[in-house]
């Protein structure tokens, strides 16, 4: 057997993996909204691709929403399965709820990353095992108003550090429909204007307090990227608002449905950073 044979064999064995998995936790989860795919018809890709070995799928992004006792709303996890998954690595992921302080909802992503170095095993299905410790364990996670730990919550003010930073950011491509929902989402939990250019490449900007913005890049940076890089940080003394330059956060055009190489017009971008 060649290399290359062999690679396409990983792949096949990983994929036929990766099907079975999401095809159970549709069966786990088949209620509307609870589990969505960030392409509905990546499961029909893989299956093509296990039949002909001809185009190769993109990776399977999924959110699961899950019911959480001590949340006041939902849980959302989402996973995005690399192509060596499950034979040679574990999955991505993040979870996010308005239950969690910022604070918290760091703290659990940090240790459901240990959990899954220190008790899984690369070559074994994974993502059954991780939302079950996700059940077991997120309450701790969860804000109280009474709790004498007095964790702010996301809705509260933080404290300026008295500093503005604007981050430019490049990425090799950004076309998934869950990342572009999280970054505007964060964008509103982190109190940060700017913009998402989707496409390839992809371009990103954020703009506020100092810490926002750190803390921002912080969780960003950490999902799973073919290539990201901060390229540039504007940093200045004084109050926030008065410098920035963007009105709000807001995704730039549209990536074309079906299309993964879609190159974004790059004359709509600099009519937009005109008309700023």
């Amino acid at each position: 057997m060649t290399t290359g044979d062999a690679d396409v064999s990983g792949i096949l064995r990983n994929l036929g993996e990766q099907l079975s998995e999401v095809e159970i936790l549709q069966s786990m989860y088949p209620g509307d909204g609870e589990l969505e795919l960030s392409q509905p018809a990546i499961l029909d890709d893989i299956n093509q691709y296990l039949e002909k070995q001809e185009v190769l799928p993109d990776r399977v992004e999924l959110s699961l929403r899950l019911k959480i006792d001590e949340c006041t709303g939902d849980l959302e996890a989402i996973f995005s399965l690399p192509r060596e998954y499950p034979e040679a690595a574990f999955p991505t992921l993040y979870i996010r709820s308005d239950s969690f302080s910022r604070e918290s909802q760091a703290t659990i992503n940090q240790d459901v990353r240990a959990f899954m170095e220190r008790e899984l095993v690369k070559g074994e299905p994974a993502v059954i095992a991780i939302i079950s410790w996700i059940q077991e364990h997120a309450d701790k996670y969860v804000y109280r108003q009474n709790d004498d730990s007095k964790m702010p919550t996301k809705a509260a003010k933080v404290e300026s550090s008295g500093r503005f930073s604007r981050y430019w950011i490049y990425s090799h491509h950004i076309y998934s429909k869950i990342k572009r929902k999280n970054i505007l989402d964060m964008s509103r939990e982190y109190d940060v204007t700017g913009f998402c250019l989707p496409g390839k490449p992809g371009i990103l900007c954020i703009e506020g307090d100092e810490k926002n913005c750190s803390d921002w890049w912080s969780v960003v940076r950490n999902w799973n990227w073919k290539r990201l890089s901060l390229k540039i940080i504007e940093e200045e003394e004084g109050e926030v608002e008065g410098k920035r330059i963007f009105q709000g956060f807001c995704e730039i055009g549209e990536v074309k449905s079906g299309s993964r190489d879609y190159h974004m017009d790059m004359g709509q971008f600099q009519t937009f950073l005109d008309q700023q």
